[in-house]
Parts: C-alpha cells; sequence; structure tokens
C-alpha cells in the first residue's frame, strides 16, 4: 500500500514524550522456578500484505479518507480499555566499566567504589547530589544537585577523581547524555519533581559540552515543558520534545541564551490531547500518535513539513525500527500491525503494509535492537499470551503464556526476552493450580527463535531488573517484606537456569559493571551497603559503612 498522506504547514501544539522503557518495577520477594516449556501456540499468522487498490490516508476530491483494504469487520461491542506502557524510573546508583556512583546527599558527597578492589571514594561535590549519570564506556559521571544550581562533571581513575563544576538552571532534575559522551542535556521536568522541591525552568534547557579542560555549560530557551531528549546519531544535534513540539538543538553552533522555538507535530494546534512522540536516530522524521485517533503525524524535521497518515484503526502504540527500517505500529482493535516505510526526503507518499495478528490480542511492541524482531503482547489483565512478529516476513508466532504481562524486556547481544507479570485472574482461574499462578507474582524467560518459555514464581514482585553481558544474565531484586531473607536472583540467559544470592539488608537498585564483572547492589543501611556479585562464579562481596569512610567485611 503506498499511501498518500495530507499535509500541513501548520504550527500546531501539545506533545507528549515519547515513551521509555522501564527496569523498575516495584515490590518484593525471593523466587522459585516453576512451569515447563511452551512453544507457540498454533502456527504462525499472517505475513505482509499490501492494497495498491487503495489509499490508506488518502485525501480524495471530497476531503474524506479511505481505510486500507483486508480488515476484519468492526466489533460493536465496549471496546476494551487503552493499553499501559510503565514509565521510566531513574535510580540512585550508577555504573561505569570499573567504578558504582552513590549520590551521598545528606553528606555532599558523591560516593565511588571499585568494583575491582571495593576501594571506597569519597568525592566532595555541590550541595545535595542527587542524580547520576555516567558517560558510555567511560569513568566519567555526572552529577545534578537539589541544593545547587550545578552539574558535577567526575572524571575517576583508581587513583584519584577529578572535579568540574558547571553553572546550569535553577532546580534541573532530568539529564541525558549523548551516546558519544560529549554532551548532555540537563533540565526541569515536573513530571519527576518530588512533592516539596522547588520548580524549575518550563520552558528551557541547559547544554552541557564534555572535553577535559573545556567543560561548559549553557541555557537554552525551548517549547513548553520539555519531556524527554534525543541526540541524533551523527552528534549533531539534541531533539527535545516538548507540549509545543520539537526544539531542534545544534549542539556545535548554539550559544548562551539562544531561543529554539519548536516544529509542530499536529495540525490541531488548539487539540490538547496526548501524544507519544517518536524521533529517527538520523534526525530527519517525527511521527506523533494521538489517543483515539486512526491518524498519525508524520514531520520531515528539515523543512517543518508535516503530513497526517490514516491507519485502519486506531494505533495502540508507535515504535521505530532500530537502523533505519522505519516504523511499527500496533493496530489492536483491527488485530494488525502496520509497517511505515520512511524515505530519505520530504514526501507525501508513504509505503504502508499490514500483517493480520490472527487470533493474538496484542495492542503493545518491543523491539529487538536488531531490528528483526518484535514481541507482541497487551497490558490488559486476564490476557495470557504474546506474539513474535518477524519483521522481514510479517509472520506473526502466538506463544501461550502462564501470566497476565505488566511489561516485557529485551536482552541486548542475546534473542532472549523477559516477561514481567503482575497478578491477575485469568482463564482458568476456578482450578486451584491455576489460581495459584494467577496470583503470584514472578516473571517469564522466553525464546525468540523457538517460542519455549519458562515461567519463574517470585513470592512477591521484584523491584528491579539489571542486565550483565559477560554471562548474558538477568539479575532481579528480591527484598524480602518480612525483612528476613533478602535476595538477588540470576537468570543464565543461555539455559533459563536461576540462582538466589542472599544479601545482608534490603536491596534498592542493582548496576552491572563490565570490566570488573560484577553486579553492585545497593542496599538500605544506615550507614551504606553495598554488595558486589561477581556475574561468573556468584561470589559476593559487601562493602558497608561507606558513608562513614568505608569499611569491608
Amino acid at each position: 500500500m503506498n499511501s498518500t498522506a495530507k499535509s500541513s504547514s501548520c504550527p500546531g501544539l501539545a506533545v507528549v514524550a515519547s515513551a521509555l522503557f522501564v527496569y523498575t518495577l516495584g515490590g518484593c520477594g525471593d523466587g522459585a522456578a516453576s512451569g515447563d516449556g511452551s512453544n507457540g501456540a498454533g502456527g504462525a499468522a499472517g505475513g505482509w500484505f499490501s492494497d495498491e487498490s487503495q489509499d490508506a490516508g488518502a485525501s480524495d476530491s471530497s476531503g474524506a479518507k479511505s481505510d486500507a483494504g483486508g480488515l476484519p469487520a468492526k466489533d460493536t461491542a465496549a471496546p476494551p480499555p487503552p493499553e499501559k506502557e510503565p514509565e521510566a524510573d531513574f535510580g540512585a546508583p550508577e555504573s561505569s566499566p570499573n567504578f558504582v556512583y552513590i549520590p551521598a546527599t545528606d553528606a555532599d558527597r558523591l560516593v565511588r567504589i571499585s568494583g575491582a578492589s571495593l576501594a571506597v571514594s569519597l568525592i566532595e561535590v555541590s550541595a545535595q547530589p542527587t542524580r547520576v549519570k555516567v558517560l558510555p564506556n567511560d569513568d566519567i559521571a555526572l552529577v545534578l544537585h537539589r541544593g545547587a544550581d550545578e552539574l558535577a562533571v567526575v572524571r575517576s581513575t583508581e587513583a584519584g577523581d577529578q572535579v568540574t563544576t558547571l553553572p546550569i538552571l535553577p532546580h534541573c532534575n532530568a539529564l541525558v547524555l549523548d551516546a558519544a559522551g560529549k554532551h548532555a542535556i540537563a533540565w526541569y521536568d515536573h513530571a519527576t519533581a518530588k512533592p516539596g522541591d522547588p520548580v524549575g525552568s518550563l520552558q528551557a534547557v541547559s547544554l552541557v559540552r564534555i572535553a577535559a579542560g573545556k567543560d561548559a555549560a549553557l541555557s537554552l530557551s525551548t517549547g513548553f515543558r520539555p519531556r524527554s531528549v534525543t541526540f541524533t546519531s551523527d552528534g549533531s544535534k539534541a531533539l527535545v520534545v516538548t507540549d509545543d513540539g520539537i526544539s531542534i538543538i545544534g549542539l556545535a553552533t548554539a550559544q548562551d541564551g539562544d531561543i529554539v522555538p519548536p516544529v509542530a507535530v499536529t495540525d490541531k494546534p488548539l487539540t490538547k490531547v496526548d501524544r507519544e512522540v517518536q524521533l529517527t536516530d538520523d534526525g530527519l522524521w517525527a511521527l506523533a500518535r494521538e489517543a483515539n485517533s486512526t491518524e498519525i503525524a508524520i514531520v520531515y524535521l528539515p523543512s517543518k513539513k508535516l503530513v497526517t497518515l490514516a491507519m485502519p484503526a486506531t494505533p495502540t502504540d508507535l515504535d521505530l525500527v532500530p537502523k533505519g527500517g522505519g516504523a511499527l505500529l500496533v493496530l489492536r482493535d483491527a488485530q494488525l500491525v502496520a509497517h511505515v516505510t520512511l524515505p530519505s526526503a520530504a514526501t507525501e507518499s508513504f509505503p504502508v503494509k499490514l500483517a493480520p495478528l490472527g487470533d493474538l490480542f496484542a495492542g503493545l511492541a518491543r523491539l529487538t535492537d536488531d531490528g528483526k524482531t518484535a514481541v507482541l503482547y497487551t497490558s490488559i489483565a486476564g490476557t495470557e499470551q504474546v506474539g513474535v512478529l518477524a519483521l522481514g516476513t510479517g509472520t506473526v508466532q502466538p506463544v501461550a503464556i502462564k501470566k497476565t504481562v505488566d511489561n516485557v524486556l529485551l536482552v541486548t547481544g542475546s534473542r532472549k526476552a523477559v516477561l514481567m507479570h503482575k497478578p491477575a485472574p485469568g482463564p482458568g482461574y476456578n482450578d486451584p493450580a491455576e489460581k495459584f499462578v494467577d496470583d503470584a507474582h514472578g516473571y517469564t524467560l522466553l525464546d525468540l527463535d523457538t517460542g519455549y518459555t519458562k515461567l519463574v514464581i517470585t513470592p512477591v514482585k521484584p523491584t528491579e531488573v539489571a542486565f550483565s553481558a559477560a554471562p548474558v544474565k538477568a539479575w532481579f531484586l528480591l527484598p524480602d517484606s518480612a525483612g528476613l531473607a533478602h535476595a538477588l536472583q540470576g537468570a543464565a540467559m543461555d539455559t533459563f537456569l536461576t540462582a538466589d544470592h542472599p544479601l545482608g539488608s534490603k536491596p534498592e537498585h542493582a548496576r552491572y559493571l563490565p570490566m570488573a564483572g560484577v553486579v553492585a547492589v545497593t542496599q538500605s543501611h544506615p550507614s551504606g551497603r553495598v554488595t558486589f556479585v561477581n556475574a561468573v562464579t556468584g561470589l559476593a562481596k559487601t562493602v558497608t559503612g561507606y558513608e562513614l569512610n568505608g569499611k569491608v567485611k
């Protein structure tokens, strides 16, 4: 289907930030493996199809829009509830290749602990450090503060630390770094502010340029309420998603005090609705999905040209396929997925292909980092199924599972997925065994190639998940609600076997240190506690009292 869309140059506004994936899950527990393996439930569905006789989204002479052909009959029953993707949560500690950094807010210090030697360093920064971000593949940390309008750049080695302090906008509580580690954007995000926090600017960001001996920060005015920031893959621009559209910052040319007017992502500037916005990593395209609308907006950012494209049904999710692979939309109520090709130049014609889901009920998608596969699922309670979509062919392999899905986490560097569950009655709830499983917390490990699944039951919900690369494992924090048997549970992605590692205190966050090969688990303790678990051997070492100059036991 080669879809022609209607265009608009209207500077419409009002955007909601692009979706973020979450690894913090809430709850607590220890776990035991349960369940048998299951392959795909039934045969694969669908395959891509298009209807060249129709143009979905094309305006005819009367201005009416046509739908794509081949759709199932519409159901006149009340529609199911909207899908819900978990929102991102930011943990206090962060890990670099060799160190874990923990803000000691009350002491005005940043704690640095070596994953190899367990040596503890207390680094003096500004007042009340709260948010830490680490440059990719480097031992450099950036620190935001609640008690000072400053950002600290901390460069670490085993021998010591160098701290540079830069002035930024007041009360910044959000921070994003580019993949090259050369730039960062800090801003005030009202959605993540805590009660009683001071309010920062609702229409400005600070751009931080990171270079040894030349660190600098400048502030810029943007659209209203910055929500998220994406850096282009060539490192030339930062794209700031705001309520008003996309503010595009030239990282090399921006000057302090610049005004960066937003590019519109809607042709309805007076309508306030929730929107999901996705941006291609080359900085050419922005796509926006509105709640309860069958149309998506597509903006060619260099020219600011906006077109709208009508789908056969309301999209319940919008994701970009990595490596310039276009956009994927889930059309839950029509039991379809749609793929939209995004060309390299401005156009009003977008090739669209559709694939049926068969009997699968799904409204959300998670894409693998190679852009070849998507896991399709729904967050609606009582639905115990997922699908594996092959983007090359459009075939969907349905997979029967044992519990309702709360979130899907894809394991980088593997063909595995982790399905996080929530208690909810499912089919067969009257059976005692089914009721036990449905009422329990837990997760399922899924092999994307074979459809094999393994359910792991936990007495309470894991609070956070971290991933290690060598070996490839998922690590689940399981705090015991009774305070007696806290644990870190590791799940090997090659065998799907699990092992529990006891912890002395309630775990709060987990981070993987790749050079040291350990998982660092920060814990609730009066003077600070971190346990380092060797990702290969499971050997654990604990640092306690790092806020009282540190001691190892």
